[in-house]
């Protein structure tokens, strides 16, 4: 595993290394001297636990013995807890069962690291790189199915389900694509790549793309220049070690106490803690501003008034703005679930809609859930209809926010039309989808356009999405990001959307498209609606 170390100056990586069981030689580095990186100002309104002034994550990857001989009776030694990715497939994990059990029992985390920790094998420093372990042939869908299992298995060991990964090599792509996105609504965090410093910016860092340092052969105070100069910004180092005083890409053991030692008597400055704990704290922290700064964007531009709202501020669905839907015949699309109107599948509570999904026999189906509409009770041609939504995770579950034409009964689907103003199935966390359907243009035929996110998942906050409708024009957005437009010269058949549409929100389990539960959804699951508003085009005759 390649990574760069840089301590209070710049470095540069003489020799790269090969992970577990193909070690090409003697491990060394050298380094390069530069001037120390200047500070800068810590993120406002960032704050760590207890006035901390840096975060310090120990991680450890590859299961190595060395690690279990001396890194964690140093750890435990000072109170300190540590991160340990294990590569599943090391015979020192099942050989050391008990041990690594026990480091689970006292705190530290058990990280996944793959099960057969495939590289690329692309470089002159990757001839390591077995054929059947090359990330190059691997596919993300293969990617994807061993990590998962080795949460499993990861789960079989410590009884924990949260988790963190660390990409094998720091590598990214499989077969030539990103495979990480697919693994997002998995973890609570992921590292990926090596860093050329300790982290710039806590407001700005990606918990799904967390840079990390690995010292080799560096000394306890060229580390702990590292953890000064974190602090110095207000922000993290990610230390991720391999061998302790011995096996490979090793730090020795006095240097590795040094550093610990330093953490321990420092504790109050510096906070040391699994890679876990400081990643569920940063998404804690950076919540608020990025809820805040969606909401900015995402507010109507001028021009538009409101003329329909459910707020969901009350203690029970407003039955005078919406019906609920039920029934459990697959809903045309081979939908598992059966949807109610129980207060187990569909409520207002503490100021949102919640609709539930759940495993639950009931009327001969598996899976529960709910689906209301305004059809009826307010119909709409043309407008700005826009909703808050956080949505559930998992595979094979479906969320959506739409609308049908109020025809729909006379001229059937899809001549009635359908407008997909979100929906997002478990398989892609990171991406949402806006569609039209007509006729001519329906199914997997639709006309829409994905709007994938930077970073995190769409389960991690509420996001606003939204579509403006207006005579022979159709625009999606996202948090205020326009991000799709369909009108009558680009879809591949009639236009039919010139005439009332009615709302509906609803929650699926499975179906053609997204797929089935399997052994990773976790249920129940919640789709929670702040809000969901209409606005007219301000002026006369609107």
């Amino acid at each position: 595993m390649r990574h760069s170390f840089v301590p209070a100056f710049r470095l540069r990586p003489l020799l790269a290394a090969a992970p577990f069981g193909s070690l090409l030689g003697p491990l060394f580095a050298a380094f390069l001297l530069a001037a120390p990186a200047a500070a800068s100002a810590p993120d406002q309104g960032f704050r760590w636990p207890n006035g901390a002034r840096a975060a310090v994550s120990l991680a450890y990857d590859d299961a190595l013995d060395s690690q279990l001989d001396h890194a964690i009776p140093a750890l435990d030694r000072h109170g300190i807890k540590g991160t340990f990715y294990l590569q599943l497939s090391n015979p020192a994990v099942a050989r050391r069962m008990d041990a690594w059990r026990a480091a689970a029992r006292s705190g530290h985390e058990l990280g996944n690291h793959s099960l057969f920790h495939q590289c690329s094998g692309t470089g002159t420093d990757r001839a390591w790189v077995e054929a059947h372990r090359n990330l190059d042939t691997t596919t993300p869908e293969q990617m994807r199915d061993q990590v998962l299992l080795g949460n499993t298995m990861l789960e079989a060991i410590d009884g924990r389900r949260e988790r963190t990964y660390t990409a094998p090599c720091g590598d990214m792509l499989a077969a030539g694509r990103p495979y990480l996105p697919a693994l997002r609504e998995a973890f609570v965090a992921i590292k990926a790549g090596g860093g050329a410093d300790v982290v710039q910016s806590m407001a700005r860092l990606d918990p799904y793309a967390v840079a990390v340092v690995g010292p080799v052969n560096a000394s306890g105070q060229e580390m702990i220049a590292l953890v000064k100069q974190a602090a110095a910004r207000g922000t993290m180092v990610a230390f991720t070690f391999h061998g302790i005083g011995g096996d490979y890409l090793s730090v020795s053991a006095q240097a590795h106490e040094e550093l610990v030692r330093f953490l321990a008597q420092h504790r109050q400055e510096y906070w040391t803690d699994t890679f876990l704990n400081i990643m569920k704290h940063v998404r804690q922290e950076q919540a608020p501003k990025a809820a805040a700064a969606a909401a900015a964007a995402a507010a109507p531009a001028a021009g538009w008034t409101l003329d329909w709202s459910d707020e969901f501020d009350g203690d029970s669905l407003d039955r005078g703005k919406w019906v609920a839907e039920t029934g459990g015949h697959g809903w045309g699309n081979n939908e598992l679930q059966f949807y109610t109107g129980r207060p187990e599948n569909l409520r207002v509570s503490g100021g949102h809609l919640v609709i539930e999904a759940r495993k639950e026999a009931f009327e001969h189906r598996e899976y529960t859930s709910a689906r209301i509409k305004t059809a009826g009770l307010y119909e709409r041609m043309h407008g700005r209809f826009e909703a808050r939504i956080k949505v559930p995770q998992g595979q094979g579950i479906w969320p959506a926010f739409w609308m049908l034409g109020a025809d729909i009964k006379q001229a059937g689907w899809p001549r009635s039309g359908e407008i997909d103003i979100m929906e997002n199935i478990g398989k892609e966390p990171a991406i949402v989808h806006g569609t039209l359907h007509g006729p001519g243009y329906s199914g997997d035929k639709a006309f829409g356009k994905p709007s994938p996110l930077a970073s995190g998942k769409y389960a991690d906050a509420f996001h606003v999405f939204a579509v403006e409708w207006e005579p022979g024009e159709i625009r999606w957005y996202r948090d205020g990001m326009h991000f799709h437009t369909a009108r009558p010269g680009l879809v591949k058949g009639d236009w039919v959307f010139e005439h009332p549409f009615f709302i509906l929100l609803n929650l699926a389990v499975g179906g053609y498209w997204p797929g089935y539960p399997d052994s990773t959804t976790v249920l129940p699951q919640q789709m929670l609606v702040d809000y969901v508003r209409v606005y007219r085009r301000a002026g006369p005759g609107s």
